[in-house]
């Protein structure tokens, strides 16, 4: 049920204190016999807040000195690009990465104006240092991404640009939680004040410069700036805020940028619909500012603190990421007149991209829910685009190379831009044309609540574990628990029929499980698909020993 002050702007109560948040940080420690008070890396790095002694300078300095420890044996042996959103915790997260890493006598690369830095910066950067260095670089990014104010996150991007994979970060947590253990008293921890850092040890980076500069080589801005659609770009008081000034800027862009000053408790935000502050541009809630300006142009856009997702609005609403994906597939593919390359989605993504793609004879890279899963695969061109269901994606440059291996919500609100200049037409018509004769696709997600013990048997489950035959009267064709590519564990179960399917998999951070589905029979048979896909898992868990 939706919060009855989703959409409404925040109250002054709910408004963190940024003082007592950051006082936190630095004075409170964890618990090290309470388990959710350990470094625990998910699909995008640590998390938590300073508040409850999730996100501390013990996590933060910990998790810092397990990355020097293994970054050579990651194949990192140059600089590391280091950048951070605008979240309250990013600032003296920040202060205590760069006191470890000089600490340990690794040059850190800063932005060159002491600003903050999007998370497709920092890929963008170790990529093209990368292409002309031997010694390898990698990257820390200081980011709870879309997360509430007063969190806190930190993730490491390895030498191809993009999120590490499950080795690597699972590697770092265990050598990390060693150090918090000891309370960072270990041989080895080194850190050193940053009043006493060396000079050399940090290089200063044009990434804002070198990234704008390079925007031509992915997105075709002539087309832009000569058919000069009318954009609303709502910053979000994101670590981008800066870049849409100089995007605006450099290539004469017509658009109107607000949401675009440094406030790090996000006082301008309207509830998400749980009635919680949450910087989710792919919210209809989190962005209804713009949708309720939308009348005064042709299309808004917006990102989250990070910068690495997107959300896209026409005069119809919010577009839906699962919309935009299968369009800016079919655009991209006709227009960069790419050959060889196929399209990535995740596991909970619409089929409508299978169906588009079998129609083009493009083949599919189907991975399980995580986008370094498509980091390796936009490395080496394999796909031209990857994405998401949960806003994020990045593609090609138009010579078939490799932008970044993380997600970019900075060209995919361009990719709207240029399509909407070349093409006359929005995300929502574009998507409707591609869907004639297809039925009535809809995407959509419950949360169920579940026990930590249920979350264990719901990544068990296999094929033999679902009895049902049907759902909401159509046949199960298919069940399975891994990907089409790699055959790859999707810590969950997937059911398949004619005209649907479902996915269950547990929630990472809280006790619940998430069912993410699609039906091509309306909005009654989404419904319809999803409750009884919890019926069916639950009856599935029930009966697991």
């Amino acid at each position: 049920m939706t919060h009855k002050l989703a959409g409404t702007p925040v109250q002054e109560q709910d408004i963190i204190d940024v003082q007592t948040l950051v006082d936190a940080y630095f004075d409170n420690t964890p618990d090290i016999t309470d388990p959710t008070q350990l470094v625990s890396f998910g699909t995008s790095g640590h998390r938590g807040t300073s508040l409850n002694s999730t996100f501390t300078d013990l996590h933060v300095a910990a998790i810092t000195q397990a990355i020097c420890d293994g970054r050579g044996q990651f194949g990192a042996t140059g600089p590391i690009f280091v950048g951070q959103d605008t979240h309250a915790l990013s600032q003296p997260a920040l202060v205590t990465v760069l006191e470890v890493l000089a600490g340990n006598g690794v040059t850190a690369m800063v932005d060159s104006d002491m600003d903050f830095v999007p998370t497709p910066s920092i890929s963008r950067a170790i990529i093209r240092y990368n292409e002309s260095h031997d010694d390898k670089a990698d990257g820390i990014v200081i980011t709870p991404s879309h997360n509430p104010p007063d969190n806190g996150g930190i993730k490491y991007n390895a030498t191809n640009g993009g999120p590490a994979d499950t080795l690597i970060t699972k590697w770092i947590e265990t050598r990390a939680n060693e150090y918090v253990h000891a309370y960072c008293e270990l041989e080895g921890f080194k850190r050193i004040s940053i009043d006493n850092i060396e000079p050399d040890q940090q290089v200063p980076y044009d990434y804002k410069g070198l990234y704008v500069e390079e925007l031509s080589s992915i997105i075709n801005m002539e087309a832009i700036q000569s058919a000069k659609p009318k954009v609303l770009v709502n910053a979000l008081g994101g670590s981008g805020l800066g870049y849409w000034r100089a995007i605006k800027e450099r290539y004469n862009l017509n658009l109107d940028i607000i949401n675009d000053e440094y406030d790090p408790t996000f006082s301008f935000m309207t509830y998400d619909h749980d009635g919680k502050v949450r910087m989710d541009c792919s919210s209809e809630y989190a962005m209804a500012d713009v949708i309720k300006q939308i009348g005064n142009y042709d299309l808004a856009v917006g990102n989250d603190p990070d910068y690495d997702r997107y959300g896209i609005v026409s005069p119809h609403g919010l577009a839906s990421p699962n919309a935009f994906l299968v369009t800016a597939a079919d655009y991209l593919f006709t227009t960069r007149g790419w050959t060889n390359k196929g399209v990535g989605k995740t596991v909970v993504c619409t089929t409508m991209i299978d169906k588009w793609a079998a129609s083009k004879e493009v083949p599919v890279y189907e991975v399980p829910v995580g986008f370094k899963y498509f980091s390796s695969l936009l490395f080496d061109g394999e796909i031209g685009i990857g994405g998401e269901e949960s806003a994020g994606a990045s593609f090609l440059k138009k010579d078939g190379t490799v932008w970044t291996t993380d997600k970019d919500g900075m060209v995919m609100a361009l990719l709207a831009m240029e399509m909407y200049a070349v093409m006359g037409a929005t995300v929502d018509r574009l998507y409707n044309n591609l869907v004639v004769g297809c039925g009535d696709p809809r995407f959509g997600r419950i949360d169920a609540p579940c026990t930590k013990e249920a979350k264990v048997k719901l990544k068990q489950l296999n094929a033999s574990s679902i009895t049902a035959t049907e759902v909401d009267g159509d046949a199960i064709t298919n069940v399975r628990t891994t990907s089409l590519y790699k055959d790859m564990p999707i810590d969950g179960v997937r059911v398949e029929t004619e005209t649907g399917w479902f996915v269950a998999r547990p929630s990472g951070t809280e006790d619940l499980y998430k069912i993410y589905g699609e039906s091509y029979k309306g909005d009654k048979g989404l419904i319809a698909l999803l409750t009884a896909g919890e019926e069916i898992v639950t009856s599935a868990l029930s009966d697991e020993v």
